[in-house]
């Protein structure tokens, strides 16, 4: 976090053009442009990397791309992501820090602008392109104004086939008629019938329209309850905001800003949904399952080009001592096992956990020996979680030889390096769904472009002698 409270991830958004969507990384030539139009884009989310010279300045890194913002040429003062490592030093016109300057006041009003710190000038969006650039005149004194979401704390949730929501008392949200009005009760044990299914709409910043599959009607905030009435989709009140509050569990919040919880009343309106709640309490707290039986994830093209290799530590594999107390010089012949753990993990920007078993097949890259990416190094097909960190374990035998002076020992040593790599990937997503009955269930595909897959492993070994010492 930046010394303020930037979000680690985050959208960000133009007060001076709030209509133009969100800042994003054009694909052709790395400009940064104002005019994504989803807060969930892979192209508009960054992440804050802190400076190591001055808590105060940050580094910005377009995640799906790995490349941080920078000014293109050192004549221009155009920014572009372009930038394949962080530069720190102030002085070097490609320098990538910047420092976030907060202009809002009070509580929640997180308004900023961004100075660029080697040139001290302010980020800026230029009204007829909408391509961002560093001003150095100072005009822009009221210029460059922004807004950040947190997308650590925003929930997408799944639209590919109706959902379930669970609360604290383990019973399902379903459609509950009382007084002629369509209410909502936490009160069902069955996911799968009309009563309990829900089909989620999602907006560009994040708000969602929720459809009650047995009222064929949106949710709607109303007063003291939430109700299925409504079929008016610009009514503000059928926007919810779902936020995460971990891997399995959102809270939905109403558009009086307050939450949507369950209420003990008495009598029938016992555990009814209402938008009361001022925080995201437990009775405010659900689960989201989907209903897809089955997800297949194959088809899996790696964006190698956009990889990247970081947290490269040394390794040590083995380590023994050799000893030699003839009067010559000897080679001794050296054979050692020693487990090689290698980990991965298949991301996307659907965080949710929602309970679909999900099968992936792809191949398997690690970090090389010269530090790069070998996209062919393993395969898997397998039940895997998404988000979920997954582990392999071998153990390695080596054998080789070991110089040893006359009457001396060595420590003879099996080192290596261990590093971590991001690779952005698209995919095809082939899911079986389960369909209100007597609808059958079918089968719907879809092409994903934001996969994110990180591994860590060892690499670049060698047998060494570290230390002689005469016996």
């Amino acid at each position: 976090m930046a010394v303020w409270g930037l979000p680690k991830v985050m959208a960000i958004k133009s007060e001076d053009f709030k209509e133009k969507g969100y800042i994003y990384r054009k694909d052709e030539d790395g400009s940064v442009a104002l005019g994504e139009e989803s807060v969930f884009s892979t192209r508009a989310r960054i992440e804050v990397e802190q400076s190591k010279i001055d808590s105060k300045y940050v580094h910005l890194r377009f995640s799906y791309s790995n490349r941080y913002m920078q000014r293109t040429v050192p004549w221009s003062y155009a920014i572009a992501a372009v930038g394949r490592t962080p530069q720190e030093d102030t002085s070097d016109p490609f320098c990538t820090l910047f420092e976030p300057i907060r202009v809002g006041v009070g509580l929640g009003n997180n308004e900023f602008y961004f100075i660029h710190v080697q040139s001290g000038g302010r980020l800026v969006v230029d009204s007829t392109s909408f391509v961002f650039y560093v001003d150095i005149t100072g005009s822009s004194s009221l210029q460059g104004h922004l807004r950040p979401v947190d997308l650590d704390s925003l929930a997408r949730l799944p639209v590919r086939a109706n959902v379930a929501f669970i609360g604290s008392t383990a019973h399902y949200i379903k459609a509950y008629l009382m007084g002629n009005v369509n209410h909502f009760q936490l009160s069902s044990n069955v996911p799968h019938d009309a009563y309990s299914r829900h089909q989620v709409s999602q907006m560009p910043d994040g708000h969602v329209q929720l459809t009650s599959i047995y009222w064929n009607t949106l949710w709607r905030s109303s007063g003291l309850w939430i109700i299925g009435d409504s079929n008016d989709q610009t009514d503000p009140d059928t926007l919810f905001m779902p936020f995460k509050i971990n891997a399995t569990t959102i809270a939905l919040r109403a558009s009086n800003d307050n939450f949507c919880d369950r209420r003990l009343f008495k009598d029938m309106f016992f555990n009814c949904i209402t938008p009361l709640s001022p925080s995201p309490t437990a009775l405010a707290q659900f689960q989201v399952e989907e209903l897809v039986i089955l997800s297949r994830v194959g088809n899996v093209r790696y964006q190698i080009e956009y990889a990247r290799v970081i947290d490269e530590e040394p390794y040590s594999g083995w380590s023994s001592t050799v000893v030699n107390d003839g009067e010559v010089d000897l080679d001794f012949a050296v054979s050692f096992t020693y487990q090689d753990l290698k980990e991965y993990t298949f991301a996307r920007s659907f965080s949710l956990e929602t309970g679909v078993p999900t099968v992936i097949d792809a191949a398997l890259p690690f970090v090389a020996k010269d530090a790069s990416v070998d996209e062919a190094a393993s395969r898997i097909n397998a039940h895997l979680q998404w988000n979920a960190t997954n582990t392999m374990t071998t153990m390695v035998t080596v054998r080789g030889s070991v110089q040893v002076p006359a009457k001396s020992s060595v420590v003879a040593s099996y080192v290596g390096k261990r590093a971590t790599c991001n690779v952005p990937f698209y995919y095809t997503e082939t899911d079986t769904i389960n369909n209100l009955s007597p609808t059958p269930n079918s089968v719907a595909v879809s092409e994903g472009v934001d996969g994110l897959y990180t591994a860590t492993n060892c690499y670049d070994f060698e047998l060494v002698v570290e230390k002689t010492q005469a016996l």
